[in-house]
């Protein structure tokens, strides 16, 4: 969806107005079409209207032979006086007014990138933000074929990942970056838009080369930790920190910026006068401090900027596609009360996923307790219809918590202390031989 087209939605919206079937028009290349299109401000405009959408004209006209196109607001708009006959909207391209479902048709240009936002979790209190959880590299490539449906598959496309999470799994932050680096950015210019980044949502962003922040975004506060709450030390944090050096790499980050950010290390920066940064690790030797001695580096969006980590700061997508350097891009989608830009076929399938997840997550506790009580009510009866009753009722409650586990393969691991998904097969492979043995 384009940026006028965007406009319009939401200024319809805000009337609150009901969206009436809306006519695209068109001159054929071959019409010897004469506008004359006079202005508010008293400039006349003499060319010809190539496409209309209720009110807006895109009128071609050439100055001093070279051919412009421009577009005009309504409110731009004193007169137009038409030489050619405006086209039936219902025989465009065979194209009709409006959508079967209502809406207004998409506008899509020739050679204008598609773009979506993939919100990587959320505020909602009927999704989550969980690393892990509710963002997942299983998620993200169940999108990746819808993705390419909507947004092309020659590398034009581009994907913004709004990153809105308080941390998550420390496992799934490697598989992650690897679907990141290994098929995003093999088929479409991926960035990052971070709303808030934190920990494990941090350290999965940070294969990404593009990042940008919100005014409000934070991004950093690594620290790794397990239990109740104790700080990982030791060999497990030397892994750790290997891990992110090896990330870093991916989106060309100096190794120091992430470190700082997992343990308490100072950090400070120089930008030279061709504009590059060199990165100390104390907090002395650069002309910018970063990070103060005994703390862990957060980044807000001022910070980010100053030390060219951030690429710049955008409040809605219009700023943000002025920040990735685009004329125009068309955010692929539809309007959602309440979803400040279109939510695409793989955003919506990104929402229900995690909204899933979230039922998922209340039950699958419940699940497992019921399923080892039904086991044991089996195996305390006597006769084999009574046992056959309690298995039946075991069999159900198995396959739910099959369900939830293919849904997100980590309630494996947190159920089951499963963690692979090859154990995880075994183990309900097991449970069903159990089953069938208990009807012998």
């Amino acid at each position: 969806m384009n940026k006028i087209w965007s406009k319009m939605v939401r200024s319809l919206a805000a009337m609150a107005c009901v969206l009436a079937a809306t006519a695209i028009f068109s001159i054929t290349p071959g019409a010897q079409a004469s506008d004359k299109i006079t202005l508010k401000d008293g400039k006349v405009i003499e060319g010809s209207i190539v496409r209309e959408v209720d009110g807006y004209l895109w009128v071609k006209y050439a100055i001093g032979g070279i051919d412009h196109e421009q577009m005009f607001r309504p409110d731009e708009i004193s007169s137009i006086d038409r030489d050619a006959p405006a086209a039936d909207p219902a025989k465009i391209d065979g194209s009709p007014a409006s959508a079967p479902d209502g809406t207004a048709p998409k506008m899509v240009k020739d050679g204008v990138p598609r773009a979506t936002v993939i919100t990587l979790g959320s505020r909602e209190t009927d999704q989550g933000d969980t690393v892990g959880i509710y963002m997942t590299a299983h998620a993200l490539d169940e999108m990746v074929p819808l993705l390419k449906e909507e947004l092309g598959d020659d590398g034009s496309g581009v994907v913004v990942f709004r990153v809105t999470s308080g941390g998550g799994l420390l496992l799934e932050i490697e598989r992650i970056s690897d679907e990141i680096q290994n098929v995003y950015k093999k088929n479409f210019r991926t960035v990052a838009w971070i709303d808030s980044a934190i920990s494990a949502a941090a350290m999965s962003s940070h294969c990404i080369e593009e990042i940008y922040f919100t005014p409000q975004g934070n991004y950093g506060a690594c620290t790794g930790w397990s239990g109740a709450l104790v700080a990982v030390k030791g060999r497990g944090l030397e892994e750790v920190l290997y891990l992110m050096q090896r990330i870093s790499a991916r989106g060309g980050y100096d190794k120091l910026i992430m470190r700082s950010m997992q343990i308490q290390q100072p950090l400070s920066a120089t930008i030279d006068a061709n504009g590059e940064v060199k990165w100390y690790n104390d907090a002395t030797s650069g002309e910018i401090l970063v990070n103060r001695d005994n703390e862990i580096l957060t980044f807000n969006a001022e910070t980010a900027k100053r030390v060219k980590f951030s690429k710049g700061t955008a409040s809605n997508i219009e700023e943000l596609r002025k920040l990735m350097g685009y004329q125009e891009l068309n955010w692929v989608g539809k309007q959602v009360k309440g979803t400040p830009w279109p939510v695409s076929k793989a955003e919506e399938w990104n929402i229900a996923y995690r909204k899933q997840v979230h039922k998922d997550e209340e039950h699958v506790q419940q699940y497992f307790r019921s399923y080892n009580l039904q086991i044991q009510a089996a195996m305390a009866e006597q006769t084999k219809e009574g046992r056959g009753k309690f298995v039946n009722q075991a069999r159900q409650t198995l396959q739910r918590l099959r369900d939830a586990c293919r849904t997100n393969p980590n309630f494996g691991l947190l159920q089951l202390n499963v963690t692979n998904e090859k154990d995880l097969r075994d183990f309900f492979e097991a449970q069903e031989k159990r089953l069938r043995d208990l009807l012998r």
